[in-house]
């Protein structure tokens, strides 16, 4: 009797401890499932992570490329202006220049028409002589420059020559070729024109300089083939090839 009672006790302990090893089993391959399942999803997220990096990364590199060439768009479009802006000051101040030279040019004219008002001949005419004619852009200035240079050159040519021809007499002859030199600029085609050529020969030829000497005196026969000095210009270039 007993020995059924124990037999049957130890069945339901081999029963139980079945069952147990059983729950255990089953309990740990449920928790190895999780815990796969678990490291599954974590190596997914962790791809996932990696994946969203690499995309914010290169999204991030490209905006990047994309900033810097607007910076250097704005660099080249900052020195671009720059330069502009320095042509643009520069003529500007080209421009300014050029303006207060034409006032000069215009100043110039006014001057010499008030020195001719007063008589001063010979001024008016050498300050004729220093204006830039090309820079008188207005009519009014142009047409005054035109009629005070008519008068004042052919009056002035004649006041130099008899100037030059004085100081020829009083043998100041360096004298003499300045006052013939600038009756000949005035009106290289006057009435004394001829005599301020032979006159200027002979000064040369009393201070030594023949070279000059002679150019006078190409310049008489070549200009003035009928000038009453024609002949004796010519004897006195033979005179000068002599000596020199």
């Amino acid at each position: 009797m007993y020995n059924k009672k124990e037999k049957k006790t130890f069945r339901l302990y081999v029963v139980v401890l079945f069952i147990g090893a059983a729950i255990v089993l089953l309990w740990t391959g449920y928790s190895q499932s999780k815990i796969n399942d678990n490291y599954k999803n974590r190596l997914n997220d962790k791809e996932n992570e990696n994946s969203v990096f690499e995309y914010n990364l290169k999204s991030a590199l490209e905006e990047n490329k994309k900033l810097n060439g607007e910076i250097e768009k704005l660099e080249k479009d900052l020195m671009e202006a720059y330069n502009n802006t320095e042509n643009l000051e520069e003529k500007i101040k080209t421009l300014k220049e050029v303006q207060l030279n034409i006032l000069k040019e215009y100043e110039q004219v006014l001057k010499a028409d008030y020195e001719f008002g007063n008589g001063n001949i010979k001024e008016s005419a050498l300050i004729l002589l220093e204006v830039k004619e090309y820079m008188l852009e207005e009519k009014y200035i142009l047409e005054k420059y035109n009629e005070l240079r008519n008068k004042a050159n052919k009056e002035a040519a004649e006041i130099f020559y008899f100037d030059g021809y004085n100081s020829f007499k009083k043998k100041d002859y360096k004298n003499a070729m300045n006052n013939f030199n600038l009756s000949l600029k005035l009106n290289e085609d006057g009435f004394y024109s001829d005599d301020c050529y032979y006159l200027n020969a002979y000064c040369g030829y009393y201070i030594k300089d023949y070279k000059f000497s002679k150019e006078m005196i190409d310049m008489l026969l070549n200009k003035y083939p009928d000038s009453v000095y024609y002949d004796e210009a010519k004897r006195l270039l033979k005179i000068i090839e002599n000596v020199s």
